[in-house]
């Protein structure tokens, strides 16, 4: 149905410009005209008068259109200082009015209207030579605004899409920032490590009061690094087998390898503990890749002595002198074991290490063969102490903690995995730091008062990470006061890794809001208009004929009409999607808010 409200096109050529010079020159014509005619001055002087008044009347209603119109060049890039003041305007804005968002308005269909009227016409402007993208797109608007997200809502995550060089890192930039001057506990995996974002976010804590804030772990920098244990924080030793065999390639042919890999890795971890230590990666693998004869060993001492306290003297005696080796000695504890102690008071984590040693040994290495290089990455030169660190060890002085204690000393903790030098090892890195996280949001969410601060984790190219343990984070981080906001260049990143679309749907829609910046990719663009309310546009038709009749050749008639239609489209016309310029986005916000908007660079002043 066509709406009553008058439809006026947009986008037409300023004809009140051209009244106006006319009024004006007439005007100017009869002033001068009165010096010259011997007429009387006051006909002159009305004449002019009138000239002028619709001069102004004229110019007044062109101003708007020009100004419209000029509108279309663009915006130039932002600057922001971030100063002392600056940073405390930040804090009081946060806690009143949300994360601010840089500046814009929201998305409309009178702005689809402006924006479909504009792409049909002949006064689509140039693209400049010197600036990416249509500028023109966020001239739809007269008036932008200071734009902001409710901190309640920042909680259902956020997911970021744009292509490199658009903006997401201008972006986190910003969203870290704020989240530091919150003096929130905040965590960011950044695969390629990029060192304007950890200078930056070193700068936050500076301008925060607090720079000691500040702590830094880059496998590529091992000597300013930090060393943490990756392993350290668990709900049930189970977990730590299964983040281990996540490592390994899954599926197919994989499969029995992978669970066989995971049986021994839990084995060994249950002898860990039963022995009262934290196990880690380096300790893991020496349990796996040296055999676990020794750990056997000290668990059946520790069991066994616990319910027969003669039990280390009555296997000593049984051991031939000239036979005193590791396995020989094993084998007479697992006899006192089944004989002694078994029958009431089994030990399923010893067990479970009986197995593994009792298994044919050629075997056992061809099973366990995929995991070791996995695990070797990560026990290997510098990256033993970073991932595996001794608390005991005084001569290496750099800090040494694990995730939950990070987060507990409200720490702004900036993970760099270099996955441009080496992609296995950093992907890897990435994994076992997300299943951490996953294990201390399961602690908060089950035993953590109501009154802890909420966690911001920022994943820049989350799909080089893409784990079980991130879904879960997504799934149900909310609960544990987690905020996400994840970034990808694609939603075929995430396809490819998952291999099926309806996987990567399920990981997509578990972010409520999106912020899309320039992306080339047509299913991306596809995906991000589809989710908006269709909206019926307005136009003009034009029909003009002329005919004669052959009785009559002297005679022609002809007709013109206007019809005025409507037809559906997008409310943000996808292609647009692919001309954004740098550090503009369009966001879909949950609840159904569309916003356009601009974000600025942030910058320190020089001391």
């Amino acid at each position: 149905m066509i709406n009553d409200r008058p439809y006026e096109q947009n986008w037409r050529p300023i004809y009140e410009l051209s009244a106006a010079v006319v009024w004006f020159s007439a005007m100017n014509a009869a002033y001068t005209l009165s010096f010259f005619s011997s007429l009387p001055w006051v006909g002159f002087i009305l004449t002019s008068s009138f000239c002028a008044t619709m001069a102004v009347t004229r110019l007044t209603q062109a101003l708007p259109r020009w100004q419209q119109q000029s509108r279309l060049k663009g915006k130039k890039l932002a600057l922001l200082k971030l100063t002392r003041q600056q940073c405390q305007s930040l804090q009081t804005k946060n806690q009143d009015q949300g994360v601010w968002l840089g500046w814009g308005f929201e998305w409309q269909r009178l702005h689809g209207q402006k924006a479909w009227d504009l792409l049909r016409s002949d006064n689509l402007p140039a693209k400049s030579e010197k600036t990416m993208g249509a500028g023109w797109i966020h001239g739809m608007e007269e008036h932008e605004e200071t734009l902001y997200q409710p901190l309640e809502q920042t909680q259902m995550h956020t997911m970021v899409i744009g292509v490199p060089g658009s903006g997401k890192t201008r972006l986190f930039d910003l969203l870290v920032t704020q989240a530091v001057l919150r003096n929130e506990p905040t965590i960011i995996i950044d695969p390629k490590g990029d060192h304007d974002l950890a200078s930056h976010t070193h700068r936050s804590c500076k301008l925060s009061g607090n720079q000691y804030r500040f702590m830094k772990f880059h496998p590529g920098f091992p000597a300013d690094s930090i060393r943490i244990n990756l392993l350290q924080n668990f709900n049930r030793s189970s977990e730590l087998a299964s983040r281990i065999s996540g490592l390994m390639p899954s599926g197919g042919d994989n499969a029995p390898f992978q669970a066989f890999a995971q049986k021994a890795v839990d084995a060994v971890v249950q002898g860990y503990l039963l022995c009262g230590q934290r196990p880690t990666l380096v300790m893991i693998r020496q349990g796996l890749e040296g055999g676990v004869t020794k750990l056997l060993i000290k668990a059946l001492t520790i069991v066994c002595t616990l319910h027969s306290p003669q039990a280390s003297n009555t296997v000593q005696k049984e051991v031939p002198k000239g036979k005193r080796n590791a396995d020989t000695i094993a084998r007479r504890w697992i006899e006192f074991y089944r004989d002694k102690v078994m029958s009431y008071a089994p030990c399923t984590d010893v067990e479970g290490l009986i197995s593994l040693f009792e298994h044919d040994r050629a075997h056992y290495s061809k099973m366990i063969a995929t995991l070791l290089p996995a695990l070797g990455m990560l026990t290997g030169g510098p990256l033993a102490r970073l991932l595996s660190p001794d608390p005991t060890d005084i001569d290496d002085l750099r800090p040494c903690t694990h995730t939950a204690s990070l987060i507990d000393q409200n720490k702004v903790m900036y993970f760099g995995l270099d996955s441009l030098s080496d992609p296995m090892v950093g992907k890897a890195i990435g994994q076992l730091l997300l299943a951490d996280l996953a294990a201390v949001a399961g602690d908060r969410y089950n035993y953590s008062l109501n009154d802890e601060k909420p966690i911001n984790l920022f994943i820049d190219e989350a799909a080089e990470v893409l784990c079980p343990q991130l879904l879960s984070l997504l799934n149900k981080g909310r609960g544990a006061k987690f905020r996400l906001y994840v970034a990808t260049q694609t939603l075929a990143d995430f396809e490819a890794q998952l291999g099926s679309e309806a996987a990567a749907q399920q990981f997509i829609d578990n972010c409520n809001h999106l912020i899309c910046l320039r992306t080339q990719n047509p299913d991306t663009q596809k995906f991000i208009t589809d989710k908006l309310p269709p909206v019926r546009y307005r136009y003009f038709i034009r029909n003009q004929g002329i005919s004669t009749d052959a009785n009559r050749p002297m005679e022609f008639t002809g007709n013109l009409s206007e019809q005025q239609l409507e037809e559906t489209g997008d409310l943000f016309p996808p292609q647009l999607l692919g001309e954004l310029p740098n550090l503009e986005y369009l966001a879909r916000l949950g609840g159904g808010r569309l916003l356009k908007g601009r974000i600025p660079i942030i910058y320190s002043p020089k001391p």
